[in-house]
């Protein structure tokens, strides 16, 4: 038998944040990178727990969110004031969304 992980195994996917002063010093900037979704959002729930306000959240690098992840950016937004998500969104992530209108209720700024 080898101690060798098997290749075909489920692995969950990647997702990390990276957390960071805003560039003005003022706040944290929270990098979303991977896969948004059940079983990374209590990630991002301990970051935006850490962070100090005001929170950006830069969704550039983030690949894909499901309806979890959406909830929990939402969410963010009712208790964190001033909270804003920003960055070029990559095609998974628009679509989520467009679909949904939520950029039209979550503050979102291209930088």
């Amino acid at each position: 038998m080898s101690s060798e992980p098997d290749q075909g195994a489920f692995r969950p996917p990647r997702f990390e944040v990276k957390a960071a002063p805003d560039a003005d010093g003022k706040g944290t900037v929270l990098r979303l990178s991977g896969e948004l979704d059940l079983v990374s959002e209590p990630q991002l729930t301990e970051a935006l727990a850490e962070a100090e306000p005001p929170v950006r959240i830069d969704l550039t690098d983030l690949a894909f969110m499901d309806s979890t992840g959406l909830r929990a950016l939402l969410g963010a937004a009712r208790e964190h004031e001033g909270l804003k998500l920003s960055g070029e969104l990559q095609p998974a992530v628009q679509r989520l969304l467009d679909l949904t209108q939520t950029l039209a209720i979550l503050p979102f700024e291209n930088r």
